[in-house]
């Protein structure tokens, strides 16, 4: 098909009302046979609700999807939305239904979600066949056609499930550290810190074919482990900064869109007028869209700076070396934790000269016990001196007032704790090895507790594991 063509079939497929905008027209020719055209629309006084449609360069199309959620007066039955998914699949690809198996549903209060697969030894290939997520009224929001392969190998000879879990456990080793246990990702999480054992796994999968060689993970070698440093002592003349100042943001600046994350509020400002877009293109989307723009992060609570990114366009006569840069990620560290030289310890820095921005690290510390996803990352602008970038520790230091860094059972109970709910499950997986992207190997898989409670001894298991 032309480009007109794939235009009007892609807004037939997905039903774009008249007031919606085209943002994206991609026809993506620099991948030859491959190429797929890429469209996306933006409704103009709701720019939050947009609906995008893939097609590839004999308009059949690969995916829809619709960012909104539609007024539901009425649900209909889970079969009659089942029938609408399917009848949708068979416009497109009439004997998909048919070709692929179903494997799951999905459900929230306001979509369902129906996942077909190929499967091999009864068992789902990942990334194959189709899904289909349906609004409660019978709206086709979501489609994605992934198709099938017979690129697999079937071993001759499974090995033993036994002696793989015996082999996985007899290497596993625990380390002990600090985690933010999120209720949407663990079992009985709550969303508060605690001290864990971790377990670190030897093999990220167990090849089932006896004849293949399994490739243990090497061990960390304690020797190349970067050695942290204590964080120098600011001295208070230099600790009277300001935080908009730093990070560039001016009461000039537009409040273009606003984010509910959960815990925190996304904000993106924009400095200056909305820039016109060079073309239609997904870069070009994209660069516009960041185009001039600060981006802030703040804990919904507390209103503490979580993270920051900025794309404003530096200028600036400074020519700051590593030194300078880092006297200036040290005053955004102090202003956002005063006592910061007691919390954090510093990588070494080692920044190339010829680089725009100077980059730094910073790990929160309890009482010597690390803390995963505990870093504060601060990116310097050399010749505006401005931080450009800054992702803050995942906990707040006073989350840990009253966590004992002790813990309460040993190693020992914890590996039993984890072997315990230990298993190995059969599954396919994609061999990225080969030159064929799309082989599939028959491999054990780990199900295991990421974590063990280092005082009580309670494993979390992850969601929908």
């Amino acid at each position: 098909m032309d480009r007109e063509q794939l235009k009007q079939k892609a807004q037939s497929i997905s039903k774009v009302p008249s007031h919606y905008q085209l943002m994206i027209e991609d026809y993506g020719e620099k991948y030859a046979k491959e190429s797929r055209a890429f469209f996306a629309w933006q409704d103009v006084e709701e720019p939050q609700r947009d609906i995008s449609v893939e097609l590839d360069h004999h308009g059949r199309l690969i995916s829809l999807t619709k960012e909104y959620v539609p007024v539901v007066a009425e649900s209909l039955p889970e079969k009659r939305l089942l029938e609408i998914a399917l009848q949708f699949t068979e416009q497109h690809y009439p004997n998909a239904p048919h070709e692929f198996v179903f494997h799951e549903k999905k459900e929230t209060e306001q979509f369902v979600r129906f996942t077909y697969v190929q499967t091999v030894l009864d068992l789902p290939l990942p990334q194959t066949g189709f899904y289909v997520r349906i609004a409660r009224n019978g709206e086709v929001m979501e489609f994605r056609y992934n198709g099938g392969t017979s690129s697999f190998s079937i071993p001759k000879q499974i090995a033993d499930k036994q002696s793989v879990t015996a082999d996985y456990l007899k290497h596993i080793q625990f380390e002990l550290a600090v985690e933010k246990i999120r209720s949407e990702l663990y079992e009985g999480g709550d969303d508060r810190p605690h001290l864990i054992y971790e377990a670190d796994l030897p093999f990220f999968s167990y090849p089932a074919d006896i004849t293949e060689k399994r490739h243990m993970k090497p061990a960390a070698d304690d020797e190349d482990e970067e050695e942290t440093l204590p964080l120098p002592l600011l001295p208070e003349a230099d600790r009277h900064a300001d935080i908009d100042d730093m990070i560039g943001f001016t009461p000039s600046m537009r409040k273009i869109r606003e984010t509910d994350m959960g815990d925190s509020t996304g904000t993106v400002w924009r400095l200056g007028n909305d820039p016109q877009p060079r073309d239609r293109s997904i870069a070009g989307y994209f660069e516009t869209w960041n185009q001039n723009t600060l981006k802030i992060l703040k804990d919904k609570k507390s209103g503490k700076l979580k993270g920051i990114a900025s794309f404003i366009k530096s200028e600036g006569s400074l020519a700051l070396s590593g030194e300078d840069c880092l006297k200036r990620a040290l005053q955004f560290l102090y202003k956002l934790y005063p006592d910061a030289d007691q919390l954090f310890r510093m990588h070494p820095a080692e920044n190339d000269g010829d680089r725009p921005n100077a980059f730094f690290q910073f790990d929160l510390q309890y009482k010597g016990v690390p803390l995963r996803f505990g870093s504060a990352n601060i990116s310097i602008n050399r010749t505006t001196g401005r931080v450009v970038g800054y992702h803050g520790p995942e906990i707040e230091p006073e989350a840990l007032a009253d966590l004992s860094p002790s813990p309460s059972i040993s190693e020992e109970e914890a590996k039993a704790v984890f072997a315990s709910s230990f298993d190995v499950q059969l599954q396919w997986e994609r061999d990225y090895s080969r030159e064929k992207d799309d082989f599939y190997r028959l491999v054990y898989r780990p199900v295991y507790p990421y974590f063990i409670d280092a005082h009580d001894g309670k494993a979390f298991m992850g969601k929908n594991m």
